[in-house]
C-alpha cells in the first residue's frame, strides 16, 4: 500500500539522515601546491580514513566566479551542490569511515556550506615554506599569460570575498605580486575561518615537518586516527614535482629561492606602507 511505503521511505530517510550526521569530516585549508596531494595520502593511510585530494565536484570554474563577483551569501545554495555531493559519498562508506578531502577550493568556495551541513568538522591548515610555493607558481605560470588553466581555480586576491585588502588592483600588478596578494590572502582567508567559527578544531601543519615521522605520529594522535604499516611506508615518498610542466611555463628562467623571498619581503613592505596588516602566520622560516 502507498502508506507503507511512505512510513518505509520515511525510516529509510532518517536512517539515511543520521548516518551522514554521524560521520567525522577532515577538511584543508591550503594555497594549492603545498603538499594537499602527499597530505590526502598519508591521511588516506590511516585505518579510518576514506581519503580523497580533488574529488568531483572540485568546486572550481563557475563556483569560483561567483566567490569573486560577490559575497558568499549571493551563491550559498548554488554552491551547496558539494554538499550533496559528500552526503552521497558518506551514504556509500561504511558507518565507521571518516571523509577527507584535502582540496584547496575548501577555504575559496565550499567552506561555508560544508559547515552547515555537517555538524563534525575539523580542519587541517597546511603550510609550506613560502618562497617553495612562489616559486612553483611561477614556474607554472599561475597569475600570468603562459598558462590559462590558474584562472579556473586561483580566487583574484581582489575578490569580493577576500579576507585582505591587496596592494592594487589586478591589472597594475605583474605575475609575482599577484601570486603573493594571493597566497597572503589564503592565510588570511584561514584566519578568518578560525575567527568565525571557533567550534572547529584547527591543526596546523607545515608540509616540511611530515618529514619527520614523529610530527606524523603525532599529526594523526591529534586527529585520533590509527596509524598503519603503508603510513610508514608512504611518509618518506617524495612530493608531486610536476617536473615537465614547470619546464614549459619557466621556459629558461631559473628561478632563485632568494629571489622568492625578496618579492615576499617587497610585498608585505609596500602592504605594511598602506596599512594592510599581514597575518603574522605566514610560512616565512625555512626547516
Amino acid at each position: 500500500s502507498k502508506g507503507k511505503q511512505k512510513i518505509i521511505q520515511k525510516i529509510q530517510h532518517s536512517i539515511n539522515h543520521n548516518k551522514i550526521l554521524s560521520h567525522r569530516l577532515i577538511f584543508c585549508i591550503n594555497s594549492g601546491r603545498s603538499g594537499s596531494n602527499y597530505l590526502s595520502e598519508l591521511l588516506g593511510t590511516a585505518e579510518e580514513v576514506i581519503s580523497y585530494h580533488e574529488p568531483s565536484p572540485s568546486m572550481t570554474g563557475d563556483y569560483l566566479t561567483m566567490v569573486n563577483k560577490s559575497e558568499y551569501a549571493t551563491s550559498f545554495s548554488k554552491r551547496r551542490f558539494k554538499s550533496s555531493a559528500i552526503k552521497d559519498i558518506l551514504l556509500k562508506i561504511p558507518d565507521d569511515k571518516i571523509y577527507c578531502e584535502t582540496n584547496h577550493m575548501f577555504i575559496k568556495t565550499f567552506f561555508d556550506v560544508v559547515v552547515q551541513d555537517f555538524p563534525k568538522i575539523e580542519v587541517i591548515i597546511l603550510r609550506r615554506y613560502l618562497p617553495k610555493v612562489l616559486k612553483s607558481f611561477i614556474e607554472l605560470g599561475y597569475f600570468s599569460d603562459k598558462n590559462q588553466a590558474w584562472k579556473f581555480w586561483m580566487s583574484s586576491p581582489n575578490a569580493v570575498t577576500a579576507a585582505i585588502p591587496c596592494i592594487d588592483v589586478d591589472v597594475n600588478l605583474d605575475q609575482w605580486d599577484l601570486s603573493i596578494a594571493y597566497l597572503i590572502d589564503i592565510e588570511a582567508r584561514a584566519k578568518r575561518f578560525q575567527q568565525e567559527y571557533p567550534g572547529i578544531n584547527t591543526y596546523e601543519v607545515c608540509l616540511e615537518e611530515l618529514n619527520n615521522f614523529a610530527k606524523v605520529e603525532s599529526l594523526f594522535e591529534q586527529l585520533k586516527i590509527t596509524l598503519t604499516d603503508s603510513t610508514k611506508k608512504m611518509y618518506t615518498q617524495k612530493i608531486n614535482q610536476r617536473k615537465k610542466t614547470k619546464k614549459k611555463y619557466s621556459g629558461k628562467q631559473d628561478i632563485s629561492l632568494s629571489h622568492c623571498q625578496e618579492r615576499i619581503e617587497e610585498y608585505i613592505q609596500r602592504a605594511n606602507d598602506l596599512n594592510i596588516s599581514i597575518p603574522t602566520t605566514l610560512a616565512l622560516e625555512s626547516y
